[in-house]
């Protein structure tokens, strides 16, 4: 992908029928490309420099499928699942692969059209060769890595992934600089992609990164001729003036969407813009290639599969046995169902609860602890922000971009309520990556540096330990929100089965209860492990937990025991919260009213939270060899 280099132009006047986003006070890009060297040097050398399999720790969320594909294209031309794909990951990784996604193929025998999207259905019969097995995800990013990989082996997708983020860094810039100076466009564009949790996707072999920047590509190449002047731009870049642009830009969104389909309404910005100017030529072969671009990837997936959908049909996730690993591995026998079909309205839809879980989810997409815009993409909540503030400087175009933005949101919050951020190994909201783009565009002309620092200055209090560790936060999905600002943020009930902390058994799922049986989840280190009917809370600490239970309750009784030193104790569920001052080898009843709870899948969900000043290490006071710093001993119950 071309794009322009240094060049600097006087300011224009602004004429009647111009954009009001062009009054710039002057272009000069070697600020950008400065950064986006640093980060391909920085990134790149990296990506070269470390033995990606000894540095990982292993597999993670989806890696296994797109590392497995990608190694199969560069090695094997195709994306056939055989025993030589199974054998290569060993070869690497001594912990083998983790949740593969494969599907049995088909034998297409024709196509018929139907009334609902995707308005046609084909016609197949199982596969002759019952044997013969293929990844069930789409096969765009890992065919785009696959040179690298040939090339790099597996350090190859992080070396795709440097080339990635110095684009997008330089597409950022080009973008701001046409209407800013050059280094608050320095500032914001290094912000938007450093002062975010991107640079953690830097170390993930998905499509995250993949799709966050393709959409960023071809949104500029739509909209970069709208806030720069021709004259400024240098010969290299003149390409971005004409309708070559917008065709890259359509192509670039189209394999975006084939990544994700969900990205299919990205598309319409453009569109739409073309439209309300009638420029229908435009509109006609914008929509005619990006239907064609999307058909031919989906058409390439009945060829290889013979279904157009990469997720659905006989399609089966394998954690702990592999077909071909043994003989008694087969597709049917060791595989879990993981078919995505349809959509699941009755559970989406449910009329007792859909508003208090679309109400909740509102704010926690917004502000949640794990899954967070405020924490994890910071320049995206401060675009927001601009572009409101800066209403007279808003165009048209942005405000579609806006809306889109606004829908895909509303997308996942409607019909993924229970798991909209992508999973329990996740860092911030994987599925919120590609559109995360998008939000880039909405910033209006801004000329004060300490504007521009913002985002840097919000964004890294939250995720600069998640990316100057990435490795580590990306296996341990929990730890960062254990500490910092992130305690002050609300906890997601929405997704308690899915949130980070469930990639630690033992603290999730903790059963309690004689009566009124119910779980713990522990949100932090601050509690110890269960001992019999109770669990020690760490001096000096809070410890935070759900408790979720299938029975209704409405009172939350804590049995509270101190050890050898005095300790004073707050404990908090629902809304209610009381205060202990509490003597050595004493013991309290406490009993606090709750309220009905967070409805989630047919149970009810509280937050509770136990504090403790004072503590103790049995080691010193009783001896042994108990050298856990003890706060307050609490024996939970529920009552109705």
């Amino acid at each position: 992908m071309s794009l322009p280099v240094g060049a600097k132009t006087k300011v224009a006047p602004i004429s009647a029928g111009r954009d009001p986003l062009r009054s710039v006070p002057s272009v000069d890009n070697r600020l950008g490309i400065l950064g986006a060297l640093l980060i391909l040097c920085v990134y790149g050398g990296w990506a070269l420099s470390v033995e990606f399999s000894q540095v990982a720790y292993g597999f993670h969320s989806d890696e296994s499928t797109y590392y497995m594909m990608g190694h199969s294209i560069a090695s094997d031309g195709d994306l056939a699942y055989r025993v030589e794909d199974l054998m290569r990951v060993w070869r690497e990784f001594p912990s083998g692969p983790f949740g593969v996604f494969l599907k049995k193929g088909r034998d297409v025998e024709g196509v018929g059209f139907i009334s609902k999207p995707p308005f046609f259905e084909i016609h197949s019969r199982p596969d002759s060769d019952s044997t013969r097995l293929f990844y069930g995800k789409s096969f765009i990013y890992p065919l785009v890595a696959a040179p690298f990989v040939a090339i790099f082996g597996t350090s190859g997708f992080l070396v795709l992934h440097a080339f990635l983020m110095a684009l997008v860094m330089l597409s950022a810039y080009l973008f701001i600089s046409a209407r800013s100076n050059p280094l608050v466009a320095f500032l914001l564009a290094s912000g938007f992609v450093m002062a975010s949790v991107v640079p953690a996707y830097f170390v993930w072999i998905t499509p995250e990164l993949f799709n966050f920047s393709f959409v960023v590509f071809g949104i500029f190449c739509w909209v970069y001729k709208k806030v720069a002047s021709r004259d400024s731009v240098p010969y290299v870049g003149q390409w971005l003036f004409t309708p070559v642009s917008d065709l890259i830009a359509v192509a670039l969104l189209a394999i975006a969407t084939f990544s994700k389909p969900t990205n299919v309404l990205l598309i319409l910005p453009l569109l739409v813009d073309y439209a309300w100017h009638r420029q229908w030529r435009r509109v006609l072969s914008c929509g005619f290639l990006f239907g064609i671009v999307v058909a031919s990837f989906f058409a390439i997936n009945i060829a290889i599969t013979g279904e157009w959908n990469y997720q659905g049909g006989e399609r089966r996730t394998f954690y702990e046995a592999y077909p071909f690993q043994t003989k008694d591995a087969s597709f049917d026998r060791v595989g879990m169902d993981r078919a995505t079909d349809r959509v699941l309205t009755e559970e989406i839809f449910d009329r007792e609860v859909f508003w208090t879980v679309f109400g909740h989810n509102l704010g926690y997409f917004v502000v949640g602890r794990y899954s967070g815009l405020v924490p994890y993409f910071f320049p995206a909540v401060f675009a927001v922000g601009m572009f409101l503030i800066a209403y007279r400087r808003r165009v048209g175009w942005q405000g579609l971009i806006a809306c889109v933005a606004a829908a895909e949101i509303l997308f996942l919050i409607v019909l993924i309520p229970y798991n909209y951020f992508g999973g329990g190994g996740v860092i911030g909201n994987r599925y919120f990556m590609s559109v995360y783009g998008a939000f880039l565009f909405l910033l209006p002309p801004v000329q004060r540096l300490w504007i521009a620092i913002i985002p840097w200055i919000v964004g890294s209090l939250f995720t600069a330990q998640i990316t100057l560790n990435p490795f580590f936060s990306s296996f341990h999905p929990a730890e960062h929100a254990k500490s910092g600002l992130l305690r002050m943020l609300p906890v997601e009930l929405s997704l308690v089965n899915d949130l980070p902390v469930n990639t630690n058994p033992s603290r999730v799922k903790v059963p309690f209860g004689k009566e009124l049986p119910f779980q713990l989840y522990f949100l932090d280190n601050n509690a110890y492990s269960r001992e019999e009917e109770a669990f020690w809370v760490k001096g000096n600490s809070r410890a935070e937990f759900l408790v979720k239970s299938a029975s209704p309750a409405s009172r939350f009784i804590a049995t509270l025991r101190s050890g050898a030193r005095p300790s004073f104790v707050k404990i908090q569920a629902g809304n209610e919260s009381k205060e202990i001052d509490m003597e050595p080898g004493s013991v309290y009843e406490v009993v606090l009213s709750l309220d009905d709870g967070f409805p989630y899948r047919g149970t009810r969900i509280w937050v509770v939270s136990v504090e403790s000043s004072g503590g103790f290490v049995p080691m010193f006071t009783s001896g042994g060899g108990d050298n856990r710093f003890l706060g307050v001993s609490v024996s939970p119950e529920l009552g109705r």
